[in-house]
């Protein structure tokens, strides 16, 4: 009997989950947050194969990292892919480009994003159209982010780097949104050792936005992939 049960209710899970996996879209976000430029941000694009994205205009394109993984068949389709996107565009790293170097080297990686014309940031800043960006790298210990000072925007895979946050804009991803939601997109767990998921956080004089990403590795469900529109 309990058996049944068991079998009853692990089948019913998988069919609430083959149907949330079923109705994932991508979702706009629009933040007016004064920033003088039109500013598109992107993260967890988890690129698999040749991908076409219909981004909406924009001065500038941010990329939160993990652009590729394990699955990423050769750095010739990030190539093909991000080529594509006109610039300017910059991006940092994510946990996958560390942890996936067996498959795809790092020298080779970052050659790859290079060659597409993104501009990588590894614990350094740009300066684009008026705006100081700051890129942090990734870290293990979410502990061992550094503060940011006197950037406008802070471009950080991880959310987690929010807790040592003095000012500026964060913008990070990581999280997928929580990449199994209930319906309406509420998250039941989150990758962030904080507690972050998705949308506006602010801490003092500090805001960051987490966005849900426009990839995965796990199929996603109820969790609406993001492109994010600032301005």
């Amino acid at each position: 009997m309990y058996r049944r049960a068991l079998l009853t209710a692990a089948l019913g899970l998988g069919a609430l989950a083959a149907a949330g996996a079923a109705v994932v879209n991508t979702a706009t976000r629009v933040l007016d947050l004064g920033l003088g430029r039109r500013v598109v941000f992107i993260s967890d694009l988890h690129i698999h194969n040749t991908a076409k994205y219909d981004l909406p205009n924009y001065d500038l394109l941010l990329i939160g990292g993990d652009i590729y993984d394990r699955h990423t068949p050769g750095v010739h389709v990030v190539v093909e892919t991000l080529s594509q996107l006109r610039g300017p565009k910059v991006a940092v790293l994510g946990n996958h480009e560390y942890w996936d170097m067996r498959r795809i080297p790092l020298r080779e990686g970052l050659g790859a994003l290079e060659e597409a014309g993104v501009h990588v940031l590894r614990d350094d800043w740009v300066q684009i159209g008026g705006l100081r960006i700051y890129g942090l790298d990734w870290r293990e210990d979410p502990r061992a982010y550094p503060a940011v000072k006197d950037a406008d925007i802070v471009l950080v895979h991880s959310p987690d780097a929010f807790q040592n946050a003095v000012n500026g804009l964060y913008l990070a991803g990581h999280t997928h949104g929580g990449q199994f939601c209930l319906p309406g997109g509420v998250p039941l767990i989150t990758n962030s050792h904080f507690g972050y998921t998705y949308g506006l956080y602010r801490r003092g004089n500090a805001v960051m936005y987490v966005t849900r990403g426009l990839g995965e590795i796990l199929p996603r469900v109820w969790c609406d992939r993001e492109v994010v529109i600032l301005s």
